[in-house]
């Protein structure tokens, strides 16, 4: 059964996405247990990907002990999970997978909130908008070059910040720093700790020259 389910879950994820270079499938378990809506686990490799403007390096994920409605979708109704399930990950991006995907809205967005958030309450007192185009993976740092715009100006922006993990899901920057030509109310802050959430669990960040891997684990619920 997980030899007919592989192809079909290939073709569903290759539809997913506007681009990737290659992808591989692997589905453990036997038929009876699979049609009972069990799937003990699945691993999926992909180079390449391309997800809403996301150029997102490889990945290499393990999901385990998947519990799905399956009985129920081949009498015609949705698929869903019926308990929350783990997944391990690898993934890796290069200088080049991050600055290409510096052009999609998503990530774009991702970071100029990041940005908010960092300057806090502050950053209400400016009306403006930042266009991030340049990005530069340093060991342990990342740097985002850009151009600001508020009040019928536009310059050069620059955010280096440390980045590392404690206890799987709080997220360090630091050291920390803004330059930017205006004097931007809050940019004098020197470090930023970001909680990501109880269903993350991440073991190891790496940034080296050109490269970011990281490697951890996320709890999908139904």
């Amino acid at each position: 059964m997980g030899s007919v389910l592989a192809p079909a879950c290939r073709v569903w994820l290759r539809s997913q996405v506007s681009h990737v270079d290659d992808i591989q499938v692997e589905i453990a378990g036997g038929s009876l247990q699979i049609l009972s809506g069990t799937i003990p686990r699945v691993a999926v490799v992909a180079e390449g990907a391309i997800y809403q403007g996301l150029s997102l390096g490889s990945i290499d994920l393990v999901a385990e002990n998947i519990l799905i409605n399956l009985p129920q979708v081949l009498k015609g109704q949705p698929l869903g999970l019926l308990e929350p399930i783990s997944i391990t990950a690898e993934v890796k991006f290069s200088e080049k997978d991050l600055q290409l995907s510096l052009i999609a809205p998503l990530l774009g967005q991702a970071i100029t909130d990041l940005f908010t958030q960092i300057l806090g309450e502050n950053s209400q007192q400016l009306a403006w908008t930042v266009e991030w185009n340049q990005v530069q993976i340093a060991p342990q740092m990342l740097i985002l070059q850009g151009d600001l715009t508020t009040g019928g100006q536009r310059v050069p922006i620059e955010i280096s910040m440390g980045i590392a993990i404690s206890d799987g899901q709080i997220l360090h920057l630091d050291p920390l720093k803004i330059s930017c030509l205006i004097d931007l109310p809050g940019s004098n802050i020197t470090s930023h700790q970001i909680d990501l959430g109880n269903d993350v669990n991440i073991t190891q960040l790496q940034l080296s020259t050109g490269e970011l891997i990281c490697r951890g684990g996320i709890l999908v619920n139904p």
